[in-house]
């Protein structure tokens, strides 16, 4: 089983922010389901480098992000799946 850094260094590798890896990461590894609101930008790119290396490595989650144009911010949401 990976560690926490190790699971946040592979995700900053594919261009997510430092803080979004972490705690993705600590869902991958804790298997708890969160949320969480911030200013780093998303793109479809980025999601779909996401979603294959989720896929990838079997982490069972899915990751969600909806932005809020009025306020420049996106909503993140980790679900862990059964």
């Amino acid at each position: 089983m990976p560690t926490v850094n190790e699971v946040a260094a592979e995700l900053e590798g594919i261009g997510i922010s430092e803080h979004d890896a972490l705690v993705i990461a600590d869902c991958v590894i804790s298997r708890k389901s969160c949320s969480w609101v911030n200013t780093d930008p998303v793109d479809e790119k980025l999601l779909e480098d996401l979603n294959r290396l989720i896929e990838k490595n079997k982490y069972g989650i899915r990751v969600d992000v909806e932005p809020v144009p009025t306020r420049a911010k996106f909503i993140w949401e980790v679900k862990v799946l059964s």
